[in-house]
Protein backbone atom coordinates (compact mmCIF):
# COMPACT_ATOMS: atom_id res chain seq x y z
CA UNK A 1 0.00 0.00 0.00
CA UNK A 2 1.29 3.63 -1.01
CA UNK A 3 0.74 6.66 0.90
CA UNK A 4 -0.32 10.19 0.40
CA UNK A 5 2.98 11.39 0.20
CA UNK A 6 4.41 9.29 -2.49
CA UNK A 7 5.37 10.92 -5.95
CA UNK A 8 3.61 9.91 -9.20
CA UNK A 9 3.45 10.49 -12.97
CA UNK A 10 0.16 11.88 -13.66
CA UNK A 11 -1.46 11.95 -17.57
CA UNK A 12 -4.85 14.16 -16.97
CA UNK A 13 -6.85 14.01 -19.69
CA UNK A 14 -9.33 17.11 -19.02
CA UNK A 15 -12.63 18.24 -20.28
CA UNK A 16 -11.54 22.15 -20.56
CA UNK A 17 -9.23 24.00 -21.67
CA UNK A 18 -5.94 24.80 -19.47
CA UNK A 19 -6.42 28.86 -20.92
CA UNK A 20 -10.23 28.58 -20.32
CA UNK A 21 -11.05 31.94 -18.73
CA UNK A 22 -12.36 30.95 -15.18
CA UNK A 23 -10.14 27.90 -12.96
CA UNK A 24 -12.05 24.77 -12.76
CA UNK A 25 -11.46 21.76 -10.52
CA UNK A 26 -9.29 20.01 -12.44
CA UNK A 27 -6.73 23.04 -13.14
CA UNK A 28 -7.39 23.94 -9.25
CA UNK A 29 -6.10 20.11 -8.46
CA UNK A 30 -4.09 19.72 -10.79
CA UNK A 31 -2.04 22.82 -10.14
CA UNK A 32 -1.42 22.05 -6.46
CA UNK A 33 -0.51 18.42 -7.41
CA UNK A 34 2.42 19.85 -9.25
CA UNK A 35 3.45 22.26 -6.34
CA UNK A 36 3.80 19.23 -4.43
CA UNK A 37 6.47 17.85 -6.74
CA UNK A 38 4.22 15.65 -9.15
CA UNK A 39 4.87 15.18 -12.25
CA UNK A 40 1.95 16.31 -14.13
CA UNK A 41 1.02 16.28 -17.93
CA UNK A 42 -2.20 18.62 -18.48
CA UNK A 43 -3.83 17.40 -21.63
CA UNK A 44 -5.97 19.50 -23.24
CA UNK A 45 -9.31 18.34 -25.04
CA UNK A 46 -8.10 18.28 -28.55
CA UNK A 47 -9.09 21.79 -30.22
CA UNK A 48 -9.79 21.86 -33.98
CA UNK A 49 -7.68 24.59 -36.38
CA UNK A 50 -10.36 26.59 -36.52
CA UNK A 51 -12.49 29.54 -34.74
CA UNK A 52 -11.39 28.79 -31.02
CA UNK A 53 -8.49 28.13 -32.05
CA UNK A 54 -7.78 31.45 -34.10
CA UNK A 55 -9.20 33.15 -31.48
CA UNK A 56 -6.49 31.69 -28.89
CA UNK A 57 -3.85 32.51 -31.40
CA UNK A 58 -5.32 36.18 -31.51
CA UNK A 59 -5.20 36.86 -27.72
CA UNK A 60 -1.90 35.75 -27.56
CA UNK A 61 -2.11 32.51 -26.03
CA UNK A 62 0.13 30.54 -28.61
CA UNK A 63 3.89 31.64 -29.09
CA UNK A 64 6.20 30.25 -31.88
CA UNK A 65 6.92 27.33 -29.89
CA UNK A 66 4.23 26.88 -28.64
CA UNK A 67 2.65 26.42 -32.30
CA UNK A 68 5.42 24.11 -32.99
CA UNK A 69 5.49 21.80 -30.61
CA UNK A 70 1.65 22.24 -28.69
CA UNK A 71 3.36 22.54 -25.49
CA UNK A 72 3.95 24.91 -22.75
CA UNK A 73 4.86 25.40 -19.03
CA UNK A 74 2.41 27.25 -16.71
CA UNK A 75 2.90 27.06 -12.85
CA UNK A 76 5.33 23.85 -12.67
CA UNK A 77 2.62 21.85 -15.36
CA UNK A 78 3.62 20.71 -18.48
CA UNK A 79 0.38 21.88 -20.98
CA UNK A 80 -0.01 19.88 -23.91
CA UNK A 81 -2.66 20.85 -26.29
CA UNK A 82 -3.75 18.58 -29.21
CA UNK A 83 -4.88 20.45 -32.19
CA UNK A 84 -7.16 18.43 -35.28
CA UNK A 85 -5.01 19.25 -38.50
CA UNK A 86 -7.61 16.71 -40.23
CA UNK A 87 -11.13 16.14 -39.76
CA UNK A 88 -10.57 12.59 -38.82
CA UNK A 89 -10.90 11.55 -35.61
CA UNK A 90 -9.90 8.52 -35.39
CA UNK A 91 -6.87 9.34 -37.30
CA UNK A 92 -6.23 12.38 -34.84
CA UNK A 93 -7.13 10.51 -31.85
CA UNK A 94 -4.23 8.36 -32.67
CA UNK A 95 -1.73 10.80 -33.50
CA UNK A 96 -2.80 12.48 -30.02
CA UNK A 97 -2.00 9.04 -27.95
CA UNK A 98 1.29 8.79 -29.69
CA UNK A 99 2.41 12.05 -28.98
CA UNK A 100 1.42 12.02 -25.18
CA UNK A 101 3.46 8.40 -24.87
CA UNK A 102 6.26 10.61 -26.50
CA UNK A 103 6.00 13.27 -24.20
CA UNK A 104 5.74 10.61 -21.05
CA UNK A 105 8.68 8.74 -21.98
CA UNK A 106 10.46 12.29 -22.32
CA UNK A 107 9.44 14.12 -19.23
CA UNK A 108 8.38 10.97 -16.60
CA UNK A 109 10.34 9.59 -13.91
CA UNK A 110 10.25 5.70 -14.69
CA UNK A 111 10.88 4.94 -11.40
CA UNK A 112 7.89 6.57 -10.43
CA UNK A 113 4.05 4.65 -10.67
CA UNK A 114 1.51 6.44 -13.61
CA UNK A 115 -1.66 7.55 -12.78
CA UNK A 116 -3.72 8.12 -15.84
CA UNK A 117 -6.30 10.77 -14.71
CA UNK A 118 -9.63 11.01 -16.72
CA UNK A 119 -12.11 14.01 -16.72
CA UNK A 120 -13.00 13.99 -20.66
CA UNK A 121 -15.27 10.98 -21.07
CA UNK A 122 -16.91 12.84 -24.34
CA UNK A 123 -13.14 12.88 -25.94
CA UNK A 124 -13.37 11.28 -29.38
CA UNK A 125 -12.08 7.33 -29.16
CA UNK A 126 -12.19 7.58 -25.63
CA UNK A 127 -11.16 3.54 -26.04
CA UNK A 128 -7.72 4.80 -27.65
CA UNK A 129 -6.69 6.40 -24.77
CA UNK A 130 -7.42 3.61 -22.10
CA UNK A 131 -6.14 1.10 -24.18
CA UNK A 132 -2.86 2.55 -25.41
CA UNK A 133 -1.68 4.63 -22.73
CA UNK A 134 0.97 3.00 -20.59
CA UNK A 135 -0.41 3.71 -17.00
CA UNK A 136 0.11 1.85 -13.52
CA UNK A 137 -3.63 3.44 -12.48
CA UNK A 138 -6.68 4.39 -14.04
CA UNK A 139 -8.84 7.36 -12.39
CA UNK A 140 -12.25 8.58 -12.99
CA UNK A 141 -12.83 11.96 -11.96
CA UNK A 142 -16.72 12.45 -12.85
CA UNK A 143 -17.42 16.57 -11.99
CA UNK A 144 -20.77 16.53 -14.62
CA UNK A 145 -23.75 14.68 -15.17
CA UNK A 146 -22.80 14.23 -18.86
CA UNK A 147 -26.18 12.91 -20.14
CA UNK A 148 -27.71 16.17 -18.50
CA UNK A 149 -26.06 18.02 -21.14
CA UNK A 150 -28.20 20.23 -24.08
CA UNK A 151 -26.15 18.41 -26.51
CA UNK A 152 -27.89 14.90 -25.91
CA UNK A 153 -31.15 15.62 -26.42
CA UNK A 154 -32.18 12.20 -27.76
CA UNK A 155 -32.72 8.58 -26.13
CA UNK A 156 -30.00 7.74 -28.63
CA UNK A 157 -27.84 10.25 -27.47
CA UNK A 158 -28.14 9.68 -23.99
CA UNK A 159 -27.80 5.98 -24.24
CA UNK A 160 -24.77 6.47 -26.05
CA UNK A 161 -22.89 8.89 -23.25
CA UNK A 162 -24.03 6.20 -21.02
CA UNK A 163 -22.24 3.33 -22.42
CA UNK A 164 -18.67 5.37 -23.05
CA UNK A 165 -18.93 6.56 -19.41
CA UNK A 166 -20.20 2.86 -17.99
CA UNK A 167 -17.17 1.71 -20.60
CA UNK A 168 -14.70 4.15 -18.41
CA UNK A 169 -16.35 3.55 -14.70
CA UNK A 170 -15.71 -0.15 -14.79
CA UNK A 171 -12.52 0.68 -16.33
CA UNK A 172 -11.21 2.66 -13.61
CA UNK A 173 -9.27 1.35 -10.69
CA UNK A 174 -11.18 4.09 -8.47
CA UNK A 175 -13.87 6.84 -9.65
CA UNK A 176 -14.58 10.46 -7.69
CA UNK A 177 -17.43 12.23 -7.75
CA UNK A 178 -18.61 15.80 -6.70
CA UNK A 179 -22.48 15.50 -6.43
CA UNK A 180 -24.99 12.99 -4.57
CA UNK A 181 -26.59 11.87 -7.83
CA UNK A 182 -23.34 11.18 -9.40
CA UNK A 183 -22.45 8.81 -6.71
CA UNK A 184 -25.55 6.60 -6.94
CA UNK A 185 -25.02 6.70 -10.62
CA UNK A 186 -21.44 6.11 -10.74
CA UNK A 187 -21.98 3.19 -7.93
CA UNK A 188 -23.30 0.40 -10.59
CA UNK A 189 -20.68 0.53 -12.36
CA UNK A 190 -17.65 0.23 -9.75
CA UNK A 191 -17.34 -0.59 -6.17
CA UNK A 192 -14.60 2.07 -5.82
CA UNK A 193 -16.61 5.22 -5.61
CA UNK A 194 -15.62 8.28 -3.09
CA UNK A 195 -17.51 11.22 -2.87
CA UNK A 196 -15.24 13.91 -3.74
CA UNK A 197 -17.13 17.26 -3.50
CA UNK A 198 -16.01 20.56 -4.88
CA UNK A 199 -14.59 23.15 -2.54
CA UNK A 200 -13.05 26.59 -3.15
CA UNK A 201 -10.02 28.78 -2.51
CA UNK A 202 -10.50 30.12 1.07
CA UNK A 203 -6.90 31.31 0.93
CA UNK A 204 -7.79 33.52 -2.25
CA UNK A 205 -10.81 35.08 -0.84
CA UNK A 206 -10.94 34.94 2.81
CA UNK A 207 -9.52 38.32 3.34
CA UNK A 208 -12.40 39.94 0.74
CA UNK A 209 -13.73 42.01 3.55
CA UNK A 210 -10.19 43.52 4.09
CA UNK A 211 -9.83 44.64 0.56
CA UNK A 212 -11.97 47.35 -0.09
CA UNK A 213 -9.56 49.84 -0.92
CA UNK A 214 -9.46 47.47 -3.82
CA UNK A 215 -12.21 47.35 -5.07
CA UNK A 216 -12.76 47.54 -9.08
CA UNK A 217 -13.82 51.12 -10.75
CA UNK A 218 -16.16 49.15 -12.67
CA UNK A 219 -17.90 48.23 -9.25
CA UNK A 220 -17.23 50.59 -6.63
CA UNK A 221 -20.12 52.90 -9.46
CA UNK A 222 -22.76 50.26 -8.96
CA UNK A 223 -25.01 51.44 -6.16
CA UNK A 224 -25.27 49.15 -2.99
CA UNK A 225 -26.38 46.82 -1.66
CA UNK A 226 -24.71 44.61 -4.54
CA UNK A 227 -25.90 41.05 -5.13
CA UNK A 228 -23.44 39.10 -7.36
CA UNK A 229 -23.00 36.49 -9.28
CA UNK A 230 -19.73 34.66 -11.40
CA UNK A 231 -19.45 32.02 -14.11
CA UNK A 232 -21.87 31.46 -17.24
CA UNK A 233 -25.22 32.67 -18.01
CA UNK A 234 -25.84 29.10 -19.51
CA UNK A 235 -29.06 28.71 -20.97
CA UNK A 236 -29.75 25.13 -19.72
CA UNK A 237 -28.30 26.12 -15.94
CA UNK A 238 -28.80 29.24 -15.40
CA UNK A 239 -32.62 30.71 -14.24
CA UNK A 240 -32.97 33.48 -16.38
CA UNK A 241 -36.98 34.05 -15.19
CA UNK A 242 -36.16 33.40 -11.52
CA UNK A 243 -33.59 36.29 -11.70
CA UNK A 244 -36.23 38.51 -13.78
CA UNK A 245 -37.82 38.25 -10.80
CA UNK A 246 -35.75 38.93 -8.37
CA UNK A 247 -34.54 41.84 -10.08
CA UNK A 248 -38.21 43.32 -9.69
CA UNK A 249 -39.28 42.31 -6.47
CA UNK A 250 -35.53 43.54 -4.97
CA UNK A 251 -35.50 47.16 -6.85
CA UNK A 252 -33.31 48.36 -4.06
CA UNK A 253 -30.60 45.58 -4.78
CA UNK A 254 -27.97 45.96 -7.59
CA UNK A 255 -27.49 42.96 -9.49
CA UNK A 256 -24.12 42.22 -10.58
CA UNK A 257 -23.31 39.64 -13.56
CA UNK A 258 -19.44 38.75 -13.89
CA UNK A 259 -19.01 36.03 -17.10
CA UNK A 260 -19.93 34.98 -20.29
CA UNK A 261 -23.30 35.14 -21.70
CA UNK A 262 -23.64 31.05 -23.33
CA UNK A 263 -26.14 31.52 -25.70
CA UNK A 264 -25.70 29.49 -29.05
CA UNK A 265 -24.82 32.78 -30.78
CA UNK A 266 -21.23 33.62 -29.94
CA UNK A 267 -21.79 37.15 -30.30
CA UNK A 268 -24.87 37.83 -28.03
CA UNK A 269 -25.61 40.83 -25.88
CA UNK A 270 -27.46 41.25 -22.60
CA UNK A 271 -30.42 42.49 -24.59
CA UNK A 272 -30.79 39.04 -26.23
CA UNK A 273 -31.60 38.06 -22.50
CA UNK A 274 -34.12 40.29 -22.45
CA UNK A 275 -33.35 41.93 -19.42
CA UNK A 276 -31.78 45.24 -20.58
CA UNK A 277 -35.00 46.90 -19.08
CA UNK A 278 -34.43 45.88 -15.29
CA UNK A 279 -31.85 48.99 -14.94
CA UNK A 280 -30.56 47.49 -11.24
CA UNK A 281 -28.90 44.27 -13.40
CA UNK A 282 -25.44 45.05 -14.29
CA UNK A 283 -23.82 43.09 -16.60
CA UNK A 284 -19.90 43.40 -16.59
CA UNK A 285 -18.60 40.75 -18.52
CA UNK A 286 -15.40 38.26 -17.76
CA UNK A 287 -12.98 39.03 -15.30
CA UNK A 288 -9.79 36.89 -14.60
CA UNK A 289 -10.55 34.59 -11.62
CA UNK A 290 -7.12 36.07 -10.93
CA UNK A 291 -9.24 39.32 -9.94
CA UNK A 292 -12.51 38.05 -8.86
CA UNK A 293 -11.15 38.73 -4.53
CA UNK A 294 -11.60 42.15 -5.51
CA UNK A 295 -14.98 42.01 -6.67
CA UNK A 296 -16.26 39.64 -3.99
CA UNK A 297 -14.64 42.55 -1.82
CA UNK A 298 -17.60 44.68 -2.76
CA UNK A 299 -20.73 42.29 -3.16
CA UNK A 300 -22.95 42.08 -0.03
CA UNK A 301 -24.26 38.79 -1.30
CA UNK A 302 -24.03 35.88 -3.43
CA UNK A 303 -26.24 34.40 -5.46
CA UNK A 304 -26.52 31.11 -7.48
CA UNK A 305 -29.76 30.83 -9.26
CA UNK A 306 -29.73 27.41 -11.23
CA UNK A 307 -32.63 25.96 -12.59
CA UNK A 308 -33.27 22.04 -11.05
CA UNK A 309 -32.94 19.97 -13.91
CA UNK A 310 -31.12 16.73 -14.73
CA UNK A 311 -28.12 18.15 -15.14
CA UNK A 312 -28.01 19.85 -12.28
CA UNK A 313 -29.67 18.17 -9.65
CA UNK A 314 -28.11 15.12 -11.22
CA UNK A 315 -24.26 16.52 -10.94
CA UNK A 316 -23.87 19.99 -10.32
CA UNK A 317 -21.71 21.40 -7.50
CA UNK A 318 -20.91 24.49 -8.50
CA UNK A 319 -17.26 25.76 -7.15
CA UNK A 320 -18.16 29.34 -6.68
CA UNK A 321 -20.28 28.30 -3.46
CA UNK A 322 -17.38 27.77 -1.31
CA UNK A 323 -15.70 30.75 -2.88
CA UNK A 324 -18.92 32.90 -1.57
CA UNK A 325 -18.79 31.57 1.71
CA UNK A 326 -14.67 32.05 2.06
CA UNK A 327 -15.26 35.87 1.37
CA UNK A 328 -17.65 36.09 4.07
CA UNK A 329 -20.62 36.70 1.32
CA UNK A 330 -24.37 35.77 2.36
CA UNK A 331 -24.93 32.91 -0.02
CA UNK A 332 -28.27 32.16 -1.49
CA UNK A 333 -28.98 28.90 -3.70
CA UNK A 334 -31.48 26.55 -5.37
CA UNK A 335 -32.37 23.95 -3.69
CA UNK A 336 -29.39 21.44 -5.13
CA UNK A 337 -29.04 18.41 -3.32
CA UNK A 338 -25.32 18.95 -3.03
CA UNK A 339 -26.07 21.90 -1.30
CA UNK A 340 -27.91 20.06 1.70
CA UNK A 341 -24.56 19.43 4.51
CA UNK A 342 -24.26 23.15 3.99
CA UNK A 343 -28.18 24.64 4.90
CA UNK A 344 -26.86 26.09 8.07
CA UNK A 345 -24.38 28.79 6.05
CA UNK A 346 -26.63 29.67 2.75
CA UNK A 347 -29.90 30.44 2.27
CA UNK A 348 -31.48 27.30 0.35
CA UNK A 349 -34.89 28.80 -1.30
CA UNK A 350 -37.14 25.81 -2.37
CA UNK A 351 -38.78 27.68 -4.99
CA UNK A 352 -38.64 31.28 -6.89
CA UNK A 353 -41.02 33.50 -3.95
CA UNK A 354 -38.79 32.40 -0.90
CA UNK A 355 -35.21 32.82 -3.18
CA UNK A 356 -36.34 36.41 -4.07
CA UNK A 357 -37.32 36.61 -0.22
CA UNK A 358 -33.92 35.29 0.91
CA UNK A 359 -32.19 38.12 -0.21
CA UNK A 360 -33.79 40.84 1.45
CA UNK A 361 -33.82 38.46 4.43
CA UNK A 362 -29.55 37.36 3.98
CA UNK A 363 -28.69 41.20 3.55
CA UNK A 364 -30.48 42.17 6.83
CA UNK A 365 -29.61 39.78 9.16
CA UNK A 366 -25.48 39.39 8.57
CA UNK A 367 -23.98 39.49 11.15
CA UNK A 368 -19.89 39.06 12.10
CA UNK A 369 -21.18 36.03 13.89
CA UNK A 370 -22.78 34.70 10.69
CA UNK A 371 -19.54 35.72 8.48
CA UNK A 372 -16.93 33.67 10.98
CA UNK A 373 -19.37 30.26 10.53
CA UNK A 374 -19.06 30.85 6.42
CA UNK A 375 -15.38 31.41 6.96
CA UNK A 376 -15.61 28.31 9.07
CA UNK A 377 -16.56 26.10 6.60
CA UNK A 378 -14.94 27.60 3.69
CA UNK A 379 -12.00 26.59 5.56
CA UNK A 380 -12.67 22.93 6.06
CA UNK A 381 -13.61 22.75 2.59
CA UNK A 382 -10.34 24.06 0.32
CA UNK A 383 -8.62 22.97 -2.71
CA UNK A 384 -5.50 21.73 -0.36
CA UNK A 385 -7.43 19.62 1.69
CA UNK A 386 -9.12 17.96 -1.26
CA UNK A 387 -5.84 16.85 -2.95
CA UNK A 388 -4.72 15.71 0.27
CA UNK A 389 -7.96 13.47 0.23
CA UNK A 390 -7.64 12.36 -3.23
CA UNK A 391 -3.85 11.38 -2.51
CA UNK A 392 -5.24 9.29 0.12
CA UNK A 393 -7.72 7.31 -1.29
CA UNK A 394 -4.99 6.73 -4.15
CA UNK A 395 -2.56 6.05 -1.86
CA UNK A 396 -4.59 3.64 -0.23
CA UNK A 397 -5.78 1.85 -3.10
CA UNK A 398 -2.56 1.59 -5.78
Amino acid sequence: MASKNDKYNIICLSNQLWDFPNWTNKRHIMLRLAKKGQNVLFVDPPINAGNVFFRQIKRGLWSLKRLLTQQKMDSGLRVYTPVNLLPFSGITSKMHVNRIKKLAAKNFDPKLKTLLWVYHVEIPNLPEYINDLKYDFLIYDCVDNYEGFPAYDTPQKKEKIRTIEKYLAQKANVVFATAPGLIEKLKNYNNHVYFTPNVGDYEKFKDAKSLFSQIPEDLLKIPRPRVGFTGALDQYKFDLPLLKKIATENPNCSFVLIGQIALKDKDSKLKDLQIDNLKNIYFLGQRSYEVLQYYFAGFDAFIIPYVLNDYTVGGCFPVKFHDSLAAGLPTIVTNLPAYAPFRDVCYIAKDHNEFSADIKKAIQEDSPQKIKARQDIAKDNNWDGKVEMLLSIIGESI
